[in-house]
């Protein structure tokens, strides 16, 4: 009896430790920042930091903790066995992907694997239009493993796709850690869940969140009572700024249509008002956006096709207010009215800096 009782011992003992060894603690500071670097488009070569960033995430997921993924496009084969290998462990692991013609031939393989291997995989179809679709680009992590202890409630936003394009485009990272926050973003996931396998994702009602720290998100569809409603959210936002004569706005957004111009003509009445006003796009801006630009003359930044900028932030410096404003959601109609979405606003002096800096880098892409 006293051997079975060691050899019993022995076998928790081992496989505790080879738990521990299936999750790697990942070295990170909350909240984290992550840019891709154009430095090394221009000497040819991709940046895969970001990714690389999700990969050791998933790593440090322990057993007993969930994952939770709403993503558009997902064509990286590692990323996905990790999740498999996750759940393998004993990670619950939650995959909400777009079905629709922009994004099927980059999610054929990866819908196929994770639809056979994973518990709770859902491939969902936007039809509140026929070009509507489901964009977020989050992941949830309910615990995490790092160097310096666990840490909880962790929400990764980023403008990248899990595909290997997006190692090649001008994009944003942020990760950050809040408990209202991670739960609102699961209510979200579960809101496409349920509607979408029901086919009534029409019947979607946008709603937004706060907490303590001066965060706060936005879930688009801008809909409700299967309706369009209210206005436009980032243009609600502008018109709020205190001090109009002292702020300092910059967007940095490559998809921007005419339904959005409204955006532009608040920025030219900033401007007027005094605020320092600057925009960085790509080169092929919709003409209506761009005509209405023009009055910003050297607030404006077109980048040529040597770049693509994916990113979809803007930052407002109003009095004391320091506002990073990011997520998936481009100066579009579609984004306002019929894509899942998320605009994300942080309050943070670190993390306001770092845009800002990479911000001024893209800007300064233009001149070289």
């Amino acid at each position: 009896m006293k051997g079975l009782c060691h050899l019993v011992l022995w076998l928790l003992l081992s496989a505790v430790h080879l738990q521990a060894q299936s999750v790697r603690p990942v070295a990170i500071t909350i909240p984290s920042v992550n840019f891709t670097d154009p430095e090394r488009f221009e000497a040819g070569e991709k940046d895969k930091e970001l990714l690389q960033q999700i990969s050791h995430l998933i790593d440090a997921t322990p057993a007993g903790e969930e994952i939770t993924v709403c993503v558009f496009k997902f064509g990286l084969d590692d990323l996905a066995r990790q999740l498999v290998e996750a759940q393998h462990r004993g990670v619950k692991v939650r995959v909400i992907l777009n079905k629709g013609d922009t994004s099927k031939e980059t999610n054929k393989e990866v819908k196929d694997y994770l639809g056979t291997e994973l518990k709770d995989f859902h491939y969902i179809e936007n039809d509140i239009s026929d070009k509507g679709i489901i964009h977020n680009k989050f992941i949830l992590f309910s615990s995490i493993v790092t160097t310096t202890g666990p840490m909880h409630n962790i929400i990764l936003q980023t403008s990248s796709n899990f595909q290997k394009k997006g190692a090649k485009k001008l994009q944003d990272l942020l990760i950050f850690s809040s408990h209202d926050l991670y739960y609102c973003f699961l209510d979200f996931w579960y809101d496409i869940k349920v509607l979408g396998t029901a086919d009534q994702l029409d019947h979607y009602n946008f709603f937004s969140c706060s907490d303590d720290k001066k965060r706060q998100s936005y879930f688009f569809p801008k809909r409700r009572d299967k309706e369009e409603f209210g206005s436009d959210t980032i243009l609600k936002i502008l018109q709020k700024i205190n001090n109009p004569g002292r702020a300092k706005i910059r967007f940095a957004h490559g998809k921007w249509d005419e339904n959005r111009e409204e955006l532009a003509e608040e920025l030219d009445k900033l401007k007027e008002k005094g605020a320092l006003v600057e925009v960085v796009t790509n080169f092929d801006v919709d003409k209506e956006v761009r005509k209405e630009l023009k009055d910003l003359k050297d607030g404006i930044t077109y980048l040529d096709q040597s770049y693509n900028l994916h990113t979809k932030f803007f930052l407002i410096e109003d009095g004391a207010s320091k506002q990073v404003w990011t997520g998936s959601h481009n100066l579009t109609d579609r984004s306002l009215r019929e894509n899942f979405e998320v605009l994300l606003k942080i309050e943070n002096q670190q993390v306001y800096l770092a845009y800002l800096e990479y911000f001024n880098k893209i800007k300064g892409l233009a001149g070289q």
